[in-house]
């Protein structure tokens, strides 16, 4: 009997306790599974927080998902490095990273590590780059120098921080540092934005020195030294070819030297390869200076013929058109020659005084000498005077030996009328002075009628008649010189008086 109920009792614990133990694995597979299962759901939630750029909830769910001591701790662990990453907390990543590095040395763990520390590294570069960028654009050049400085030491062969300093080194216009940056950044590069910037920046400095070389050709025609002007144009252009400065500024001085066929020339040839508007007014310019000097040379032709065949009409029809008074006078004084010469020494030609004084005939070192004559388009002071001339010889720029002066007037009649009058005396000058016998024509009404007297020193002398006697004058402030005389010369009836103190000289104006 006892010993049936021990046998009981030892059966009835083992069904009890195979009961606990079926109970206990039960609830510790429960257990499990609802944890597996809150860790997924953790592990889930940190993955879309993360892939959704919300980091700090990331970080949240990835801490969350490492403390239920569940699941895959490296996978865990490489998520919150990210999420720390997406906030740029490069250190707190790479803590994380090497903890679990340190427990299993995975190659996924390593290469992660290594992007993380590229991602640190990138990211304090293009900060610095950043803070150069903000100095930039405010002006700061140098401190933004300095910032890129930084940058180039975390990443020394990246061409973008020598670019960045070229560009500052530009816009502050020291173009010698630029290129010296550009050759340290290509020893190190090979960058080809770098050897674009080179041509960009050697280009800059050759037109520095070709507008410091076009300033010192300016320099050289201020010293009226053309000869080194026209040597700097010439450098200009050797250094940058396609340019149009140096060609007009060149051009313009060739202009104002007056060789309108040097400019034309030259800015046609550069015109032959080249596009500007500039050069095209300039030659324009030149072309027409060539078109009118070809009509002054051909007036002025015309000119020198009227006056040495004393076509004095003609003479005065030209002077008085307004491209003589505008174009040729408005250069004067000047020399020109038919011959081309507009420097006479020693020749034929004429002297262009002003708009109202002409020379034509021979020079001596630049003086009138031999034969010519002296026009003169209304004397100074003399507002009835229409025109004047002395025409014979000169002697070191004064009328001296035999000559002739003609002129036109205005004058009042015995009756008060205005009429025309032309007189023309004929005789021997010296230095200016009437001297010896000398004839007076006179035209006036239609009459002709002619005086011979006598001068010394341009004073002419007393007329005496048949019985050594004096005649007398129709005014008391005047006395006769001589009987007037018609071209046959017979006698008209009258005296030809002059005033008390008349000194005959040739008139010239001095202007």
């Amino acid at each position: 009997m006892i010993s049936k109920i021990l046998r009981w009792n030892k059966k009835r614990w083992i069904i009890i306790t195979s009961a606990l133990i079926f109970l206990v694995g039960t609830l510790l597979i429960y257990n499990a599974y609802i944890s597996r299962k809150r860790y997924e759901e953790q592990a889930v939630m940190a993955q879309e927080y993360l892939e959704a750029g919300s980091f700090e909830e990331a970080q949240e769910a990835y801490k969350k998902a490492l403390s239920m001591n569940y699941g895959d701790k490296e996978l865990m662990s490489i998520g919150l490095a990210e999420a720390y990453a997406g906030v740029h907390n490069y250190n707190k990543a790479l803590e994380v990273l090497r903890s679990i590095y340190e427990v299993e040395k995975t190659t996924v763990v390593k290469e992660k590590i290594e992007e993380i520390t590229s991602k640190k590294t990138d990211y304090g570069f293009y900060q610095l780059i950043s803070f150069g960028d903000t100095y930039f654009s405010n002006g700061e050049y140098s401190k933004a120098i300095d910032e890129y400085e930084k940058a180039k030491l975390i990443k020394s062969k990246s061409d973008l921080t020598y670019l960045k300093i070229v560009d500052s080194y530009m816009a502050m216009e020291k173009f010698d540092l630029a290129k010296e940056e550009i050759e340290d950044g290509l020893a190190v590069t090979e960058s080809e934005k770098l050897s674009i910037m080179m041509s960009r920046v050697e280009f800059r400095l050759k037109e520095i020195e070709y507008d410091e070389i076009l300033l010192m050709a300016s320099e050289y025609i201020y010293q009226e030294n053309y000869e080194e002007a026209f040597n700097s144009f010439n450098d200009a252009i050797w250094i940058i070819p396609d340019r149009d400065s140096a060609y007009n500024q060149m051009a313009e001085l060739y202009i104002t030297l007056k060789d309108y066929d040097t400019a034309k020339a030259l800015l046609q040839n550069y015109l032959r390869s080249n596009r500007s508007t500039a050069s095209e007014e300039i030659l324009n310019k030149a072309n027409n200076l060539i078109t009118q000097r070809k009509e002054k040379e051909r007036v002025l032709n015309e000119l020198y013929t009227a006056l040495s065949v004393v076509d004095i009409d003609s003479a005065t029809k030209i002077m008085e058109d307004t491209f003589f008074i505008d174009i040729i006078a408005g250069s004067a004084p000047f020399y020109y020659s038919p011959s081309g010469d507009m420097n006479i020494n020693r020749g034929y030609g004429l002297l262009i005084s002003d708009k109202n004084n002409v020379y034509a005939g021979g020079f001596m070192d630049r003086m009138r000498e031999g034969i010519g004559i002296q026009f003169v388009l209304g004397l100074e002071g003399d507002a009835d005077s229409v025109w004047y001339y002395y025409q014979g010889e000169w002697n070191h720029d004064m009328p001296s030996g035999m000559g002739k002066t003609g002129e036109k007037s205005f004058e009042r009649d015995k009756e008060g009328k205005w009429q025309s009058v032309t007189t023309e005396t004929s005789g021997m000058f010296v230095y200016g002075l009437e001297s010896g016998t000398m004839q007076k024509t006179i035209y006036a009404d239609g009459q002709v009628k002619n005086v011979y007297y006598t001068a010394t020193d341009g004073v002419p002398k007393l007329y005496l008649d048949e019985n050594s006697l004096p005649i007398q004058a129709e005014k008391p402030d005047q006395y006769v010189i001589g009987q007037l005389l018609y071209l046959n010369n017979e006698p008209t009836g009258e005296y030809y008086s002059v005033k008390n103190g008349t000194k005959y000289s040739v008139k010239l104006n001095n202007r």
